[in-house]
């Protein structure tokens, strides 16, 4: 009898220090301590793939880094952030040698280009932060899409797996009405089956090239263009998470948070340098501004905040049903050990062990599946502005 491998397991690494990761200075970075390339998945990187062609390997910082280069957001970002630099600079210049007030430390006589500067040093650290969430979402974009070609394979070697069957039961169901022992109408479902069986291989070798494509768009390569991914995640378990403080510190990270920040201080130095030759009326309109930028932040960090506590307790379900997952592995294999103790001993038809060993396969697909929510929960739950 022909024996299928069963699917190597390669699962989630859950980060075991969260606030660590979540501090790290690039989207890459945050992720590169969670990460690491399974070593039976390095070693076919350079086999062939579900569909039988020799792919060659891409890592996922290699994705990301061709990203990157490739996105029109990351170079927009980058510009404005020299852009930016190049206003506050000029605004600096702009000062010039006005004589300075040493009790409220603000140039004298010189309010308009105080304000200029003000204003262009909130505009430049806000492009530094905003350079930085672009490419917090590059990688995210770039890891979601380079998953889903797991996924989409996984969801070739099901269909595969399931046409296999449907034959075998096609060739038996040939043999006995044959013989006279099945109807046409039965005979015929059969053979139905195993063409439905044909066209959803067919389909699902589509849907990974459109998974695959996807991937190539952000990375700027050919349409058509196929790789064999190679870093998949490996599980550990995590450790305890104080979420609380976890929110208080992302809180501080967070870029659109940043953003309720600096129309605080723009609306404050609006109060502070207020032309009242616009009217008083004018003036009661711009403190309005403040009180109700203030109001923008603190529902903006409530919801936040929430999110997070959401999101945290998906991924503590998301772990039981992992653990669960595991329990119905183990009962699985333990099925098809038996069966094939019997099928030794001519107790069961081969049908039986094809279909025990189809479940231990699709118990693996699931918990890989699993663990690959879980790595993009783990991002997310670390920098939940790039999502």
């Amino acid at each position: 009898m022909k024996q299928k491998a069963a699917a190597v397991l390669l699962v989630l690494s859950f980060s075991t220090g969260l606030v660590t990761t979540a501090q790290a200075d690039s989207p890459s970075g945050s992720m590169s301590a969670n990460m690491s390339v399974n070593s039976s998945a390095a070693a076919t990187s350079k086999t062939s793939s579900v569909t039988g062609q020799a792919l060659p390997p891409l890592t996922l910082k290699q994705a990301v880094e061709w990203a990157q280069t490739n996105s029109y957001n990351t170079r927009t970002a980058e510009r404005d952030v020299e852009r930016r630099r190049l206003e506050l600079k000029n605004a600096e210049k702009e000062l010039g040698n006005s004589p300075i007030d040493y009790i409220d430390n603000e140039y004298v006589d010189n309010e308009t280009s105080w304000r200029n500067y003000s204003s262009s040093t909130l505009s430049y650290l806000a492009s530094k932060k905003q350079a930085q969430y672009a490419k917090d979402q590059i990688y995210f974009n770039v890891m979601k899409s380079y998953q889903s070609v797991f996924v989409a394979e996984n969801q070739v070697k099901n269909d595969l797996e399931a046409l296999e069957i449907a034959q075998a039961e096609e060739k038996i169901a040939l043999a006995k009405f044959a013989r006279g022992k099945l109807s046409e109408y039965a005979k015929n479902e059969s053979t139905q089956a195993r063409v439905q069986a044909e066209q959803a291989v067919e389909q699902g070798k589509i849907a990974l090239q459109k998974s695959r494509d996807a991937l190539n768009f952000l990375m700027g390569q050919p349409n058509g263009t196929a790789y064999e991914m190679v870093d998949r995640p490996v599980y550990k378990e995590p450790k305890k998470l104080d979420i609380e403080l976890h929110i208080q510190q992302l809180t501080d990270m967070n870029p659109n948070l940043w953003k309720l920040e600096d129309s605080i201080k723009t609306s404050e130095l609006n109060v502070r340098y207020f032309d009242f030759n616009n009217g008083a009326g004018a003036y009661d309109l711009a403190k309005m501004d403040v009180d109700t930028a203030k109001e923008e932040l603190a529902k903006g960090q409530k919801d936040f905040a929430e999110s997070l506590r959401n999101l945290y307790a998906t991924v503590k379900e998301n772990q039981k049903k992992y653990v669960q997952l595991e329990e119905s592995l183990r009962t699985a294999k333990e099925a098809l050990e038996l069966s094939h103790k019997k099928w030794a001993r001519g107790l069961i038809i081969e049908m039986e062990l094809k279909n025990n060993q189809l479940k231990v396969n699709q118990i693996e697909r699931q918990m890989e599946e699993l663990a690959i929510e879980l790595d993009q929960n783990e991002y997310t739950l670390n920098k939940p502005w790039s999502t």
